[in-house]
């Protein structure tokens, strides 16, 4: 029998091929994943933005809203006041002034709340250019990361198609005797029911194999980890 044939040289070839296909699986499963959080990235920065405005327009009603209030106060102070210089009972006199420092409390208030809202007017409407440039830089890193994606999409589609044609060459090669194992084994676990043998352990579970095992791997015969279940190789860079 030639080396081409042997067992462990098939499965060594094709678990490097489960392996390929694997992994080009992989990266494409990772594409609209990776589009999903662009998008997202997007969608949180124009939210941003809306809430940025939305808060905008609240702040301005509020502070117009004081300024009326303020005026209305403002009005009342001078009402009180005058009234209080023309007063000549007592007890009126007294009532008067409660409610002017009453009016004058409320007053401070007012303006300290617009004092307020002007500084966050001020302070949201600095955060409205770099806002921008975030719903910009996301817009273009979206449509940049589309256009990459769809070559690289069609790409990794081509690798493979390109694996599997490879595999349909090599599968044929396995001993009748084993082909029923490796089906199965390919069928629940697909790349990752074959694993190398390195420094006398399997790689995939670490269990020490015994000195038969070894040597049956060494001269590429059917080897399966005794804990693991694992079809076994020797590593090669055929």
């Amino acid at each position: 029998m030639s080396e081409e044939v042997l067992p462990g040289v098939i499965f060594r070839r094709v678990h490097r091929v489960l392996l390929a296909i694997h992994l080009c699986n992989e990266q494409l499963e990772k594409l609209p994943k990776q589009i999903k959080t662009l998008q997202n990235r997007l969608i949180g920065a124009e939210k941003q933005k809306t809430d940025a405005q939305d808060l905008l327009k609240k702040s301005k009603v509020e502070q117009h809203q004081a300024e009326v209030s303020l005026k209305q106060l403002t009005a009342l102070m001078e009402k009180y006041s005058r009234q209080h210089d023309e007063a000549t009972d007592p007890k009126v006199f007294e009532a008067l002034k409660h409610e002017m420092a009453t009016t004058t409390n409320a007053i401070n208030q007012t303006e300290d709340t617009i004092l307020n809202l002007m500084t966050k007017i001020d302070e949201t409407n600095a955060k409205v250019p770099d806002l921008d440039k975030a719903i910009a830089k996301a817009k273009e890193e979206l449509a940049g990361f589309d256009k990459e994606a769809a070559a690289r999409k069609a790409d990794l589609e081509a690798q493979v198609k390109d694996h599997q044609a490879k595999l349909a060459t090599l599968e044929p090669l396995i001993p009748s005797d084993h082909s029923a194992w490796y089906l199965r084994s390919k069928k629940a676990t697909f790349h990752d029911g074959l694993a190398a043998v390195e420094n006398k352990s399997c790689t995939a579970c670490m269990t020490a194999i015994t000195n038969q095992m070894q040597n049956d791997i060494n001269n590429h015969r059917f080897v399966s980890c005794k804990a693991c279940g694992r079809i076994l190789y020797l590593p090669g860079s055929d």
